[in-house]
């Protein structure tokens, strides 16, 4: 049986920091990049998803290279494998358009400041929704920049 796999992506080293330190602790191995040039997660599958390859995706809206909701978007249209409800999407901004948007693809939404224990009680609902005793995708094709993998000590 693997570790539950979380991908992380923010251009702020504190949060990542501390969603790394949160998730690790619940049992997880954690990827966390700074941004996403795609959806595509693999080299030969630009437009199409061809495998689930983690269990739950936290995504900040403002990023360098694409907002967190493009992304969002482009995968609910290529066809993503992960469930839209263990996708989260995190913002500083106060935006009721953006909060709308979010749920409307069926994920989930965190205004920053991050409130830590909505945050666990939300992975632990996502847990509900996916099997460990399934493999994911290894062969993961993330940004050179800031990449940055975990796995627990069992």
């Amino acid at each position: 049986m693997r570790k539950p796999r979380a991908i992380v992506c923010d251009d702020e080293d504190l949060i990542l920091a501390v969603l790394r330190r949160v998730l690790e602790k619940m049992g997880y191995e954690v990827i966390t990049v700074e941004t996403f040039i795609t959806c595509a997660f693999y080299r030969e599958h630009v437009d199409s998803c061809p495998h689930r390859c983690t269990d739950v995706l936290i995504i900040d809206y403002k990023m360098p290279d694409i907002t967190g909701m493009e992304l969002l978007e482009l995968q609910h249209k290529g066809g993503c494998k992960l469930t839209s409800k263990n996708k989260a999407l995190m913002t500083g901004c106060d935006d009721s358009t953006l909060i709308t948007k979010t749920e409307a693809l069926g994920c989930q939404f965190f205004p920053k400041p991050l409130h830590i224990p909505t945050l666990v009680a939300w992975l632990r609902e996502c847990e509900k929704l996916f099997d460990v005793t399934e493999p994911l995708a290894s062969d993961l094709f993330l940004p050179a920049k800031k990449k940055s993998i975990s796995v627990p000590k069992s």
